[in-house]
């Protein structure tokens, strides 16, 4: 190993600052310029760094830090037009690597470091959107998922975020009638994906449903006062399917008459292409969230 006895810093002729900035830009010249005059900045580089006065350690330092915008300009690109890192791509950040010297280790930490930044801007500006779709957040996370990126943990999403990408996933299913009692498997998928516990999406589904019943109860209302009862058969329906959601524990803030009005509509609609012991079972916990005697 050579050894440099009287160096920039040294001498003094140097002040740190400076030498970090000389070097930055020699190594930035051996990563850009092509050709032979390339390779001889690249071959120079570590003997520049030591004449100057900087350490081994001070010199990855500087080259890491050219690698990392590097590297986020490369990443950045890649998965703005491809949606994740292929194998060209990391051939390339192997070759950056390789010319600025930075160890494998840290640029395996370089890589994970730019793609949580860049999914992290990404949540940010997907969950400060209203007009964010239940699908848009279903492909983003299931793009952080692919990545082995936890949302909350590496893409810095907060937990009151992670409750309203499951309310919006789920809304339109359950409002549609295509998430139902049987749909344990399509919940429990939401809920691992977003990094919930089974007891904390437990929770936000049950907090959903009252949310939902009580909207769709006061849309009932509405109906009535309108004389439109018999615009209501969908919305009752929904509403007696919430409350079995829920065992019929939830408050419903109606009065008696208008309670037995909606039971009387219930039991007056054309169920024959549905399992009656549902349909029966619905009704009860629709009583029950009334406040109704249940038989």
């Amino acid at each position: 190993e050579t050894v440099y006895p009287i160096t920039g810093l040294e001498s003094g002729a140097l002040e740190e600052e400076m030498a970090e900035l000389l070097f930055r830009q020699f190594a930035v010249g051996a990563f850009t310029v092509q050709g032979p005059q390339g390779a001889r900045y690249e071959s120079s580089k570590e003997t520049f760094g030591k004449i100057i006065g900087l350490t081994d350690e001070k010199m990855e330092e500087v080259a890491s830090s050219i690698g990392g915008q590097v590297y986020e300009n490369l990443i950045r690109n890649s998965m703005m037009t491809k949606g994740q890192l292929d194998q060209q791509d990391m051939m390339m950040l192997a070759n950056v690597q390789n010319k600025l010297g930075i160890a494998a280790e840290k640029g395996e930490e370089m890589l994970t470091d730019c793609q949580k930044k860049i999914l992290s801007e990404e949540a940010d500006d997907l969950l400060n959107n209203e007009g964010a779709t239940p699908e848009m957040l279903k492909a983003f996370r299931e793009k952080c998922n692919s990545m082995g990126m936890e949302l909350e943990a590496d893409v810095g999403i907060s937990k009151s975020r992670l409750v309203r990408m499951f309310e919006v996933e789920v809304t339109p299913g359950l409002m549609k009638g295509e998430i139902t009692i049987e749909s344990g498997e399509v919940l429990g998928e939401i809920q691992e994906s977003l990094g919930l516990s089974p007891e904390e999406a437990e929770k936000i589904f049950e907090n959903l449903i009252e949310k939902q019943a009580k909207f769709t109860l006061g849309q009932v209302k509405g109906e009535f006062l309108r004389g439109r009862d018999d615009e209501v058969a969908p919305l009752i329906k929904r509403l007696a399917t919430f409350s079995a959601f829920a065992n019929g524990e939830i408050e419903l803030d109606v009065d008696e008459s208008t309670a037995y009005k909606i039971v009387n509509l219930y039991d007056a609609f054309d169920f024959s292409e549905e399992d009656a012991e549902a349909v029966e079972a619905n009704k009860e916990a629709l009583k029950t969230a009334m406040g109704l005697p249940v038989e």
